[in-house]
């Protein structure tokens, strides 16, 4: 089972824009995501838009 650690929580365009750190068994290092949840999830389901950084990119890239 995966283990997550928050390491950020910022509010932003109505929502709130969370970092998460987790070890990948996979490449035995650690590793960083970010996801943006709109005011709405907190009701219920909401689309995903998933966005997949580059080898040189992290996934700040895309919220800044």
């Amino acid at each position: 089972m995966m283990s997550l650690e928050q390491i950020a929580v910022n509010k932003c365009a109505g929502g709130s824009q969370q970092r998460y750190r987790h070890k990948s068994t996979t490449l035995d290092c650690e590793m960083t995501f970010s996801i943006f949840l709109p005011e709405q999830a907190e009701q219920g389901s909401v689309p995903v838009l998933y966005w997949l950084s580059g080898l040189t990119c992290t996934d700040e890239n895309f919220v800044s």
